[in-house]
């Protein structure tokens, strides 16, 4: 049994049968032909069971057709819809199947589009067949009539007179339909077709007539016009209904060889004298669609497994890009992984070659966290338009020099009253103040206030004093110091104090004592500074 997604079921119904076929990649697999009964009702049912989720396309061919040439004004998109809509209420608001084929747009200055409205006025001998269909839940793609099709033979054989009359003999009858430019105007199926070969070219004779008069009623031809008629043949049948035709006015009669296109589509001339209908189902089998008559409700089916087919290839899509993108960071991570592990071995040697490195570094009395404290230190002063960076500057110069002292505290300021006292120190220990000469007192000055102490003090007040003052000596031959005044001695030199305290004890003395003195320096301005070589 063939299930594959190529499978494709062709029905082809009439007043009193139905005919089905199966196709597979656009080759007849199966036909099978069930009487307009219940019985055939019920085969068809069994029918379509065996084939499930197969799509379906229906071929009407029915008696009661209605045809309608109209113009409607040009449009597009939504207004064009509503009024072939309106149009087709108004010609068939009570038929259920029904379409509006276009033909062309008309060359003179509106431009009008022009339709074929078509219908089933009777729909009937369909009824049946499609309560089969809906009760499977067969995917019905469309309801289509046959002689829609066959514009396509007109196409295939070439055929360009501008007023054909196609004949076609079927099995439900004679259809003649009438081609204006290649384009379908009209058909019409006569049934009941005789037998004998006489009466067969009376029939075909008085039919033609009668269609020629229907066309010049409506208006589609005049009474010079002749019509070209072309019999549909698998044989030289025909041959004599084209001798019957040969002294008819009006009418020029040509025979199509239908069997060596039949042979191009796979149909054999047995099957086709069987059911003719085949070769109208092998053109919608082979994707040849047309105008679809069925009302939207009977094609449901069709249309929810179009889209979860549609929503099924979104997720593969979707799938297939989730995997492919995954794998794609998992290839980065995989990278990433190696360039990390390689930087890990790369800062590990680094560290060992900076650990080789630092063991041969000079040895130094300020910690690494004092370091970093400073540089911080530094950064932030660099943020102010007026810092201490001169003043630490020129008193880190003297320290550098005199390594016995160190530094307690210091104060910066910035101010034109040289006569300033620290706020910050001790006022009674000032041994005398400073009277600088020639003081600008409308310029800023740098002054500073020194707390420092002479380091590793063992009670030598006389070296400590020596100590303090080379100091201050360094301090003063700075070209950046303009003054220097010591503020506070590790010794009172007061005359005016008196002397008291206990000489025994002069281990205590040494332990408690430090030898801590105070400084003031006030800096020259920046302007004044000799330049030293």
């Amino acid at each position: 049994m063939l299930t594959t997604s190529l499978n494709k079921i062709v029905l082809c119904a009439t007043a009193t049968q139905l005919v089905a076929g199966l196709w597979h990649a656009d080759k007849l697999q199966r036909s099978e032909v069930f009487a307009n009964s219940e019985e055939g009702h019920t085969a068809f049912a069994a029918f379509l069971s065996e084939y499930p989720s197969t799509h379906v396309y229906l071929l009407a061919n029915s008696v009661e057709e209605d045809y309608r040439l109209e113009s409607l004004p040009h449009s597009a998109g939504r207004s064009k819809k509503e009024l072939i809509n309106r149009k087709l209420n108004q010609f068939y608001r009570d038929l259920n199947y029904r379409t509006a084929h276009f033909i062309m747009r008309a060359k003179d200055k509106r431009k009008d589009d022009k339709f074929l409205f078509i219908a089933l006025n009777n729909d009937e001998f369909l009824q049946g067949w499609m309560e089969v269909i809906q009760n499977n839940e067969a995917q019905l793609v469309g309801v289509y009539l046959l002689p829609m099709l066959s514009r396509l033979l007109i196409q295939q054989f070439k055929l360009g007179a501008p007023h054909i009359l196609l004949c076609e003999m079927l099995s439900s009858g004679l259809r003649q339909t009438y081609f204006h430019n290649g384009r379908l105007r009209m058909s019409r199926l006569i049934p009941n077709v005789p037998a004998d070969e006489k009466q067969l070219n009376y029939f075909y004779m008085v039919e033609t007539q009668k269609t020629r008069l229907y066309l010049m009623s409506k208006r589609l031809i005049s009474r010079d016009i002749t019509l070209n008629l072309q019999l549909v043949s698998l044989d030289n049948s025909s041959e004599h209904i084209k001798q019957s035709f040969a002294h008819e006015p009006g009418i020029d009669c040509s025979i199509v060889p239908l069997m060596q296109y039949a042979h191009s589509l796979n149909l054999t001339k047995e099957s086709l004298s069987i059911m003719p209908e085949l070769l109208h189902m092998q053109l919608l089998a082979s994707g040849h669609l047309v105008d679809n008559l069925a009302p939207d409700a009977l094609t449901k089916q069709f249309k929810l497994s179009k889209l979860r087919r549609v929503i099924k290839a979104i997720a593969i899509v979707t799938a297939s890009l989730g995997m492919l993108i995954s794998a794609w960071y998992f290839v980065l991570g995989f990278l990433h992984q190696n360039n990390f592990q390689e930087a890990k071995q790369a800062t590990r040697l680094a560290q060992l070659k900076y650990n080789e490195v630092a063991k041969s570094f000079p040895q130094t009395g300020i910690s690494a966290q004092d370091l970093k404290t400073a540089v911080t230190l530094d950064n932030t002063l660099s943020g102010f338009p007026k810092s201490p960076r001169r003043m630490m500057v020129t008193i880190s110069h003297a320290l550098e020099a005199s390594s016995s002292i160190t530094l307690n505290a210091l104060n910066w300021q910035q101010t034109n009253d040289l006569d300033i006292q620290d706020t910050n120190g001790d006022a009674s220990k000032v041994t005398r103040k400073i009277e600088p000469r020639n003081a600008d007192q409308s310029q800023l000055s740098e002054i500073g206030f020194m707390t420092a102490e002479v380091a590793n003090f063992d009670g030598n007040y006389r070296n400590a004093m020596f100590l303090v003052n080379r100091f201050v000596e360094t301090l003063k031959q700075d070209p950046m110091v303009a003054y220097v005044d010591l503020l506070a001695t590790p010794v009172n030199l007061n005359s005016y104090t008196d002397l008291s305290g206990n000489t025994t004890d002069t281990q205590q003395l040494n332990i408690n004592q430090a030898a801590t003195f105070r400084l003031k320096v006030i800096l020259k301005p920046i302007d004044k500074v000799s330049k030293t070589p």
